[in-house]
């Protein structure tokens, strides 16, 4: 995927173009107009790139018989996702970082460190592109990166990524299980409805806070219609849940109390 950001993009094309003609496999190439989709759907560029090349990759592999997707994340990836996750306040379903699977998305390296992979690189004799946007420092990833992971090298007097990415896979293991049983308490509280969803608010409130915020994620989510939901928006329903709001808005929906359930009013599309 040619995402068309950096002036050296059509250099990396061609990189790849000659890797995988010297090695003899397919290639399969697309340009896309990032700063145009996301500038059409207020995203970030950042988050804008990654649902465009996952959902190439998604559509590139079943013409080719793929079923696995493998992406190249690596231990330092995960220790910089689990720090920015960490500043932002995420919960445990946030720390839990990058996983290694998800559906037909495999990420094999994710156990390997950078500089392990670039001497596996160099002892074979092959060569890599690297992306001079990722030095940066404006960007949070670029300073956690150059900045503040090797101070904290510095601080624990040997390298950290190692725990930070091992803390990643616990948060990841306790939120997977809590998730489960979040599934299955949501398929007893919520209810379909003409209007969209509802749920018994005094048995939600009867559920500990963990389990009441991932119940309401996944109304929301249900509501949403694929938009990007956050921790804010879920905070937002559980005041509505608690009484302290007298409503609230979500991507998709409308949030409210009626009658001693919590109601998801999905947004309708202006007819055209």
């Amino acid at each position: 995927m040619n995402h068309r950001l950096r002036p050296t993009a059509d250099r990396d094309e061609a990189f790849c173009r000659d890797l995988a003609c010297r090695v003899g496999l397919r290639i399969v190439v697309q340009n896309e107009d990032v700063k145009a989709f996301a500038r059409g759907r207020n995203l970030s560029i950042e988050d804008a790139a990654r649902r465009i090349r996952y959902d190439f990759m998604e559509q590139a592999a079943d013409p080719l018989g793929a079923d696995r997707i493998a992406v190249g994340h690596t231990q330092d990836d995960q220790a910089e996702t689990f720090l920015l996750k960490l500043i932002r306040g995420a919960g445990l379903t946030g720390l839990a970082g990058i996983h290694p699977r998800r559906g037909r998305v495999v990420r094999p390296l994710l156990d390997i460190s950078r500089a392990d992979l670039r001497r596996y690189l160099a002892g074979r004799g092959e060569r890599w592109i690297e992306d001079e946007s990722n030095d940066d420092l404006e960007n949070p990833r670029n300073r956690i990166r150059h900045v503040v992971l090797p101070e904290l090298d510095s601080a624990a007097n040997g390298p950290t990524r190692p725990a930070i990415a091992r803390a990643a896979g616990l948060a990841r293991e306790d939120a997977e299980w809590l998730d489960e049983l979040a599934a299955r308490r949501y398929g007893e509280l919520a209810a379909r409805t003409p209007d969209g969803l509802a749920i018994e608010t005094a048995a939600l409130l009867a559920e500990p806070p963990p389990m009441r915020r991932r119940v309401l994620l996944r109304a929301l989510r249900a509501a949403a219609g694929g938009r990007e939901v956050g921790l804010d928006h879920v905070e937002a329903a559980m005041a509505v849940l608690a009484g302290t709001a007298g409503g609230a808005d979500i991507p998709g929906a409308r949030v409210d109390l009626r009658r001693g359930k919590l109601v998801l009013l999905e947004q309708k599309p202006a007819p055209k």
